[in-house]
Protein backbone atom coordinates (compact mmCIF):
# COMPACT_ATOMS: atom_id res chain seq x y z
CA UNK A 1 0.00 0.00 0.00
CA UNK A 2 1.33 3.46 -0.78
CA UNK A 3 1.52 5.68 2.12
CA UNK A 4 4.00 8.69 0.82
CA UNK A 5 4.65 9.57 -2.37
CA UNK A 6 7.12 11.86 -3.52
CA UNK A 7 6.44 14.44 -6.13
CA UNK A 8 9.93 16.64 -7.39
CA UNK A 9 8.53 20.24 -9.24
CA UNK A 10 10.46 22.76 -10.89
CA UNK A 11 7.07 25.04 -11.64
CA UNK A 12 7.10 23.96 -15.45
CA UNK A 13 3.21 23.23 -16.41
CA UNK A 14 4.63 19.49 -16.85
CA UNK A 15 5.03 19.19 -13.64
CA UNK A 16 2.34 21.22 -12.75
CA UNK A 17 -0.33 18.37 -14.23
CA UNK A 18 1.87 15.72 -12.62
CA UNK A 19 1.08 17.39 -9.06
CA UNK A 20 -2.46 17.45 -10.25
CA UNK A 21 -1.89 13.61 -10.34
CA UNK A 22 0.02 13.06 -7.33
CA UNK A 23 -2.91 15.15 -5.86
CA UNK A 24 -5.57 12.73 -6.78
CA UNK A 25 -3.77 9.55 -6.46
CA UNK A 26 -2.89 10.63 -2.61
CA UNK A 27 -6.56 11.08 -1.98
CA UNK A 28 -7.15 7.68 -2.97
CA UNK A 29 -4.59 6.13 -1.10
CA UNK A 30 -5.01 8.44 1.45
CA UNK A 31 -1.30 8.67 1.31
CA UNK A 32 1.15 11.95 2.40
CA UNK A 33 2.35 13.74 -0.20
CA UNK A 34 6.13 15.24 -0.45
CA UNK A 35 6.79 17.68 -3.06
CA UNK A 36 10.50 18.46 -3.85
CA UNK A 37 11.83 21.19 -5.62
CA UNK A 38 15.76 21.04 -6.02
CA UNK A 39 18.13 24.23 -6.11
CA UNK A 40 20.99 23.16 -8.22
CA UNK A 41 24.15 24.00 -6.73
CA UNK A 42 26.85 25.93 -8.87
CA UNK A 43 30.32 26.75 -8.30
CA UNK A 44 31.60 29.79 -6.47
CA UNK A 45 30.29 33.01 -7.20
CA UNK A 46 30.32 36.31 -6.15
CA UNK A 47 27.04 37.74 -4.69
CA UNK A 48 25.16 41.14 -5.55
CA UNK A 49 23.32 42.99 -3.51
CA UNK A 50 20.22 40.66 -4.10
CA UNK A 51 21.81 37.17 -3.15
CA UNK A 52 21.35 34.36 -5.93
CA UNK A 53 20.10 31.87 -2.84
CA UNK A 54 17.50 34.22 -1.96
CA UNK A 55 16.14 34.73 -5.40
CA UNK A 56 16.20 30.61 -5.94
CA UNK A 57 14.72 29.94 -2.81
CA UNK A 58 11.35 32.37 -4.19
CA UNK A 59 11.55 30.73 -7.25
CA UNK A 60 11.23 26.99 -5.35
CA UNK A 61 8.26 28.64 -3.42
CA UNK A 62 6.52 29.99 -5.92
CA UNK A 63 6.86 25.93 -7.70
CA UNK A 64 4.84 25.25 -4.42
CA UNK A 65 1.92 27.50 -4.91
CA UNK A 66 -0.78 26.50 -6.87
CA UNK A 67 0.12 22.91 -6.13
CA UNK A 68 -0.63 23.73 -2.26
CA UNK A 69 -3.81 25.21 -2.69
CA UNK A 70 -5.28 22.60 -5.28
CA UNK A 71 -4.42 20.34 -1.84
CA UNK A 72 -5.81 21.82 0.67
CA UNK A 73 -8.90 21.90 -1.92
CA UNK A 74 -9.03 18.82 -1.27
CA UNK A 75 -7.73 18.63 1.60
CA UNK A 76 -4.46 17.04 1.38
CA UNK A 77 -1.37 16.13 3.81
CA UNK A 78 1.12 17.93 1.96
CA UNK A 79 4.82 19.05 3.05
CA UNK A 80 7.14 20.70 1.08
CA UNK A 81 10.58 20.68 1.06
CA UNK A 82 13.44 22.66 -0.83
CA UNK A 83 16.81 20.64 -1.20
CA UNK A 84 20.11 21.73 -2.76
CA UNK A 85 22.36 19.35 -4.98
CA UNK A 86 24.97 19.31 -7.81
CA UNK A 87 22.69 17.01 -8.86
CA UNK A 88 19.21 17.37 -9.52
CA UNK A 89 18.83 13.68 -10.40
CA UNK A 90 20.83 12.71 -6.86
CA UNK A 91 18.97 14.79 -4.52
CA UNK A 92 15.61 13.39 -5.89
CA UNK A 93 17.09 10.14 -5.90
CA UNK A 94 18.40 10.41 -2.48
CA UNK A 95 15.32 11.72 -1.08
CA UNK A 96 13.60 8.72 -2.42
CA UNK A 97 16.20 6.43 -0.84
CA UNK A 98 16.02 8.10 2.45
CA UNK A 99 12.22 8.93 2.51
CA UNK A 100 10.09 5.38 2.55
CA UNK A 101 8.04 6.55 -0.38
CA UNK A 102 6.05 4.01 -2.07
CA UNK A 103 6.05 5.65 -5.24
CA UNK A 104 6.95 8.87 -7.04
CA UNK A 105 5.02 10.75 -9.28
CA UNK A 106 7.13 12.85 -12.10
CA UNK A 107 6.82 14.69 -15.30
CA UNK A 108 8.15 13.81 -18.79
CA UNK A 109 9.96 16.70 -18.49
CA UNK A 110 10.53 20.34 -16.89
CA UNK A 111 12.30 23.56 -17.43
CA UNK A 112 15.85 22.45 -18.86
CA UNK A 113 16.72 24.32 -21.39
CA UNK A 114 17.74 21.36 -23.79
CA UNK A 115 14.86 19.45 -24.42
CA UNK A 116 15.23 15.57 -25.52
CA UNK A 117 12.35 14.26 -28.12
CA UNK A 118 10.87 11.63 -25.40
CA UNK A 119 11.72 12.55 -21.90
CA UNK A 120 14.45 15.00 -20.34
CA UNK A 121 17.22 14.45 -18.35
CA UNK A 122 16.59 14.76 -14.77
CA UNK A 123 13.49 12.27 -15.56
CA UNK A 124 15.61 10.03 -17.44
CA UNK A 125 17.91 9.47 -15.00
CA UNK A 126 15.95 9.02 -12.32
CA UNK A 127 14.08 6.55 -14.08
CA UNK A 128 17.40 4.68 -14.85
CA UNK A 129 18.41 5.11 -11.35
CA UNK A 130 15.50 4.71 -9.33
CA UNK A 131 14.84 1.95 -6.09
CA UNK A 132 11.02 3.06 -5.99
CA UNK A 133 7.95 2.84 -8.50
CA UNK A 134 8.30 5.87 -10.56
CA UNK A 135 5.07 7.27 -12.15
CA UNK A 136 5.73 9.58 -15.32
CA UNK A 137 3.05 11.29 -16.18
CA UNK A 138 2.19 13.48 -19.80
Amino acid sequence: MIKKILLPVDGSSFSEKAGEYAINLAKVFNAKLIAVHVIQAGPAQKLESESIEKVKLKQAEACFSSLKKKASDVPLDMETRILVSRSIVDAILEEAKDGDYGIMVIAPRGLGGLKKLVLGSVTEGVLQKSTIPVLVVR
